[in-house]
């Protein structure tokens, strides 16, 4: 099953079930919030760009990408899905001001090796184990353990184990 979403760049996206799922969990809805300008909005105030809205782009451009690869090369369904989730959740680890925040605030708070690429992951961990509607959207999808790991990998690709975001 798609849902249908209007957008005023890219016209009538269509986005798979199990991505939806993911658009409605409180953690991706925040992104609504979250300026994609940061604080060049209080200069700029008609630039009203969003993490959510970016984010959704991102997905279904991803999609749009995957289904041009597969005119020249077998992609599976589940393989595409995952770069979509990739997509859609690449910035669901920024916080409010984005990069600003973790440039002025996150490096004054902790020594850690931050990235807003490695909170991702740590967010779409927590979101899988969270949400009941999310397993068992990732189940009927065919979507195993390794794929969400290939996931994380699109999402942070530097080089760590994934031992660090469980």
């Amino acid at each position: 099953m798609t849902y249908i979403f209007n957008d005023p760049i890219h016209g009538t996206m269509e986005l798979d079930r199990l991505l939806v799922c993911f658009i409605d969990t409180p953690e991706f809805q925040r992104l609504r919030n979250i300026k994609q300008t940061g604080v060049a909005y209080y200069v700029y105030p008609g630039a009203t760009h969003n993490r959510f809205e970016h984010c959704i782009g991102v997905c279904y451009l991803a999609g749009q990408m995957i289904d041009k690869l597969s005119a020249q090369t077998e992609i599976t369904r589940i393989d595409k899905l995952c770069v979509q989730i990739a997509g859609l959740l690449h910035d669901i680890g920024h916080g409010p001001f984005s990069h600003m925040f973790h440039d002025s605030f996150i490096s004054q708070m902790t020594a850690e090796n931050w990235s807003h690429e490695l909170q991702s992951c740590r967010i779409f961990d927590h979101i899988v184990r969270k949400h009941e509607k999310i397993q068992n959207a990732i189940t009927a999808a065919g979507i195993g353990e390794l794929d969400l790991i290939f996931i994380k990998e699109l999402i942070n690709s530097q080089d760590y184990t994934y031992n660090e975001v469980r």
